[in-house]
């Protein structure tokens, strides 16, 4: 089966690399593509050349639903059902079978694509472990924002506010769970943990400065817009700032997800593009405002 992929030769070059792909082998499963959704800050930053390690050629996107097309020997997967994958902006692929997530016939599309991020947004949030009655402050509601909220609100943690300089995000923040509030709308430093997820230097700044003496913080944005530096609160407040990245469980952590299918996860993914327009519409991401997040709908491809 003929696939073609979307790449970057070099910092805003764009090429779509085609290959032929054989049968499934033992263990494999053949994946055509229907959504890849698109990180915004992650991957804009590898677009404009700005992620540290980052080695061109370099294949742009993680966050995919497709359906099964072909299984090889000793799959259990049926063709025809759903998975998630981690695939990106491709329009098929060969993928081992115990690394995509089976999604059951009731979560639509959008809600299914929050798996990946929403596993590794959920790993930084057991890393600092908010505990009752202590309260959260976000910094930054994107993507990796509101489902930072949603695994804190869905798991428990009541006192969740987020800063976030965009009205239409904080609306939407409020609506999982959280009290919103602009830059600088803070007159108190009352916050027990919070979690970087603005990839802005003055941004996690201003979350340092909201927490309580011996405060834990959590950086979970990358791709960031400057160098995070730590204020002079780091020091007197004698802070624990730790980092996540990857996700550890995957599947279990859709297993918890499946189960709160929430709709209000679809309008993470509320902008639809054709995977032609990938290109262009990384380019009008380089300005603002930017949408929380975008997919590249695959399904009229042959």
């Amino acid at each position: 089966m003929r696939v073609r992929r979307l790449v970057l030769s070099a910092p805003r070059t764009f090429l779509w690399e085609e290959e032929v792909l054989p049968p499934p082998g033992p263990g494999e499963v053949w994946v055509r593509t229907r959504l890849s959704a698109v990180s915004v800050g992650s991957e804009l930053s590898v677009v404009e050349g700005r992620a540290s390690g980052a080695v061109y050629p370099c294949p742009l996107g993680y966050q995919t639903l497709g359906v099964v097309e072909a299984v090889g020997e000793g799959v259990s997967l049926t063709p025809g059902g759903r998975v998630v994958t981690t695939l990106g902006h491709a329009s098929g692929g060969l993928h081992s079978a115990s690394t995509v997530l089976p999604v059951p016939d009731h979560v639509p599309d959008r809600v299914a694509l929050a798996a990946i991020l929403g596993e590794e947004t959920h790993k930084g949030v057991c890393k600092v472990d908010p505990q009752p009655g202590e309260r959260v402050l976000v910094a930054g509601v994107g993507l990796l924002g509101l489902l930072t909220v949603f695994n804190l609100t869905r798991r428990g943690v009541r006192d969740v506010t987020v800063l976030e300089p965009d009205e239409e995000r904080r609306a939407l923040a409020e609506e999982f769970g959280a009290v919103a509030l602009p830059p600088g709308g803070l007159s108190h430093d009352s916050f027990d943990v919070g979690f970087e997820c603005s990839a802005s230097p003055s941004g996690f700044a201003e979350l340092l400065e909201h927490l309580r003496p011996r405060g834990r913080a959590c950086v979970l944005s990358d791709g960031n817009w400057g160098t995070l530096s730590l204020p002079p609160a780091f020091h007197t407040r004698e802070l624990t700032v730790t980092a996540s990245s990857d996700g550890e469980d995957y599947a279990a952590y859709a297993r918890w997800l499946w189960d709160r299918a929430d709709p209000l996860l679809e309008r993470l993914f509320a902008v639809t593009v054709r995977p032609d327009d990938l290109p262009g519409t990384f380019r009008r991401l380089s300005t603002l405002p930017r949408p929380v997040s975008l997919v590249a709908d695959w399904t009229g491809e042959a």
